[in-house]
């Protein structure tokens, strides 16, 4: 088989924006390192004119479906094999339409995949977002299901299609596209291990707990994480508990507005890049992760590698990669009153706290590490029919 694959995607880093679709980037690099030739096409709708670049030693193509229609006939010879992110019908259809034979690796990774009501919890705090999503909802959705829908039921080509968790397949891409393909494979995403590095945890003076967070959805349950805080001020030894808050979007202000009034809450509005994250890490005992939808979680998989003890809900993928009491602690779902409840557990409870940050990060790497992950995705690119 031919070394050399292409990746097709719907954004990819540059020098302008590093942390675009950063995971896939990753991906690319741990394939180089095994020795594989890999190009990039970055389509993107709206692109006005093409554009080549190269970023971290990955040539990268950016631009529209003409150019990416004329980029397909012109290197029909070169790429046998497409990886596909967040895929479409203009990324899918002009590989079956140009190339011979294509090997396609389709990797789902939520929203290309599901209807537009699962993220219901988006569209309660403007009326302007939810006529929004109810025009989408007559339109885009629909149409790119249907496709999905076609796309699983497809047997003249191969192709294989990677889900990051196995509720992700079976309750929200099966269901919502009406049909479950055979020619799958579960792979999570990669949690960096040399980044994320495990240092072991020693709780000292007050226990000091974490939350990096986009406030950009009501997905990242931010307002549950709130909540819990007012709960656990009624508590004695609530001034014993240090939290600090990272993030930012939309509904920051609105959601941390409340917790000004506590000397003990921090509050920092502002974006973390990956490096700064893990040095963070080490600096605090107690992840703290709440979430209404997560095909995997990778933040908290991060922090868990980290050996911090995650907080998280009981809900969605999260149970797959958290075990309650072993690995980490979940509380009910939509339910800050427990939140605060496991927070107190790991609060008078050090031996839980000890068991669960070590047995996290040998976990965590034996689900999800680097190695772990791309030996699994090589062996379906490199697999024949």
């Amino acid at each position: 088989m031919n070394n050399k694959f292409l990746i097709v995607c719907n954004a990819y880093p540059s020098k302008e924006a590093i942390y675009r679709n950063g995971f896939i980037h990753r991906r690319v690099k741990a394939y180089q390192k095994k020795g594989y030739e890999i190009d990039v096409f970055y389509l993107h709708l709206n692109a006005t004119q093409q554009e080549v670049y190269k970023y971290d030693g990955v040539n990268v193509t950016f631009g529209n479906e003409i150019h990416y229609q004329k980029f397909l006939n012109e290197n029909k010879q070169v790429y046998k094999t497409f990886l596909i992110h967040f895929i479409n019908p203009q990324m899918y259809y002009p590989i079956i339409e140009t190339i011979s034979s294509p090997k396609i690796v389709v990797w789902i990774h939520g929203f290309e995949a599901e209807a537009w009501h699962r993220r219901w919890f988006n569209f309660l705090s403007s009326t302007f977002e939810l006529n929004q999503i109810i025009e989408k909802a007559n339109d885009y959705y629909p149409n790119q299901l249907e496709f999905m829908n076609q796309l699983y039921k497809e047997t003249q080509y191969d192709i294989t299609f990677i889900h990051v968790s196995k509720w992700f397949k079976t309750h929200i891409a099966d269901v919502d596209a009406k049909f479950s393909p055979l020619n799958y494979e579960i792979i999570p995403n990669i949690v960096d291990d040399s980044v994320f590095n495990y240092v072991p945890k020693e709780r000292k003076g007050k226990l000091k707990i974490l939350s990096i967070r986009p406030f950009a959805s009501y997905k990242y349950a931010n307002d549950q994480t709130a909540d819990a805080i007012h709960i656990l001020s009624k508590k004695p030894f609530f001034n014993d508990i240090e939290f600090h808050i990272y993030g930012e979007g939309k509904l920051y202000p609105k959601i941390t507005e409340s917790l000004h009034q506590y000397e003990n809450v921090f509050l920092h509005n502002t974006f973390l890049e990956q490096k700064e994250i893990a040095n963070i890490h080490k600096k605090f005992d107690v992840f703290l992760c709440p979430t209404r939808l997560d095909s995997q979680g990778v933040s908290m998989c991060e922090a868990m590698s980290s050996g911090l003890v995650v907080i998280s809900s009981n809900t969605t993928a999260i149970p797959e990669f958290v075990t309650h009491n072993e690995t980490g602690l979940l509380a009910d779902k939509e339910s800050p009153e427990s939140i605060a409840y496991q927070i107190e557990r790991i609060y008078f409870n050090e031996l839980l706290f000890n068991k669960i940050s070590n047995q996290a990060a040998v976990s965590i790497r034996e689900i999800a590490s680097e190695s772990v992950v791309i030996d699994k995705e090589m062996k379906v690119i490199l697999s024949e029919r």
